[in-house]
């Protein structure tokens, strides 16, 4: 008779021991980290891309709509335009005829513009443009900094200052105010928010044109006024001015400005040159002569991935009337 022998299995284990345990934790944390970095860092390019484009597509529309401005504007010399407005020996008059009528193109303010907490200053040259105009003979463009409107800037020293406006007559007569815009565009073909503009010495013999005026200066003192283009004297402007960049709340100019325009006795027409750095109001946004960008996150900037921002330049020809 055969004996049949089991054998007794002992040290059965039925889990894993703590330092297994504790492993596989740390392996799935570190995979889970991984995973949400890459996560995070993919939705961030995502924001970073859509904004950027959005800027792109925004300043070809602006591009577009300020050329065909200047397309069909007067193909005349701004530069006898502005000398027959002045008496011959006045500072304004030599001063038009040095600059070859510019001022009667574009005009701008600028200031030293700072974080309120002091942080440093907006890129490496502290004074940028704040706000500004640019006329064509057909439609003029105000616009105001995007620095004016994150309120977490300074301008000159104070937490407390002033955008630029407009002030005209409307279609029915009555004297209007257009304000807290980013980029008005305005019926203007006289150049008359150009000519507003003091220049000069301030001694009363270089107001331009009609009507009350003020003066852009590199460092003025923030007053009650300060800021309006005021037209009012050059009669009623048909078509309401409207906010271009209105429906585009996170984007605002940064800087407008046109080179003199170059004349063609031969051909009787102008050429313009523009320049403008169009960018989103959020995202510590930095400006200086070499063009722009958003400053590297450290802790404070937490719409750095929404943040962009862009330097368009083109050539237009006048071919009005």
């Amino acid at each position: 008779m055969k004996k049949f022998c089991s054998k007794q299995l002992r040290g059965v284990r039925n889990g894993f021991t703590m330092v297994e345990l504790s492993l596989s934790i740390a392996f799935i944390a570190i995979l889970s980290i991984t995973v949400v970095l890459i996560i995070t860092n993919a939705i961030s390019a995502y924001h970073r891309g859509i904004t950027l484009n959005q800027i792109n597509t925004t300043g070809m529309e602006l591009v577009d709509d300020l050329r065909a401005a200047v397309q069909n504007s007067p193909a005349r010399s701004v530069k006898s335009e502005c000398a027959s407005i002045y008496g011959s020996g006045t500072p304004a008059f030599n001063s038009c005829t040095t600059n070859g009528g510019r001022s009667f193109v574009t005009v701008w303010r600028t200031a030293n513009v700072r974080s309120k907490d002091g942080r440093d200053s907006v890129g490496s040259v502290p004074i940028v443009p704040i706000y500004g105009a640019f006329c064509t003979g057909s439609y003029s463009y105000i616009w105001n900094s995007g620095y004016l409107f994150t309120g977490e800037h300074t301008v000159d020293g104070s937490s407390e200052y002033t955008k630029a406006s407009l002030k005209y007559k409307n279609a029915n007569g009555v004297e209007t105010t257009k304000q807290d815009f980013k980029l008005l565009k305005v019926a203007d073909d006289e150049r008359a928010v150009c000519k507003t503009v003091t220049r000069g010495n301030g001694s009363g013999n270089d107001a331009i044109g009609k009507g009350s005026s003020y003066r852009l200066s590199s460092s003025p003192v923030f007053s009650n006024g300060n800021g309006v283009f005021n037209i009012v004297a050059y009669g009623p402007i048909d078509e309401e001015p409207y906010d271009v960049l209105g429906e585009s709340r996170s984007m605002v100019l940064y800087d407008l400005v046109a080179a003199t325009p170059a004349d063609s006795a031969t051909l009787n027409n102008m050429f313009y040159s523009v320049s403008f750095i169009l960018g989103t109001v959020q995202g510590g946004i930095s400006i200086n002569k070499a063009g722009g960008f958003c400053r590297t996150p450290s802790g404070y900037d937490e719409n750095f991935d929404y943040c962009a921002i862009n330097k368009f330049n083109f050539a237009a020809q006048a071919n009005g009337g």
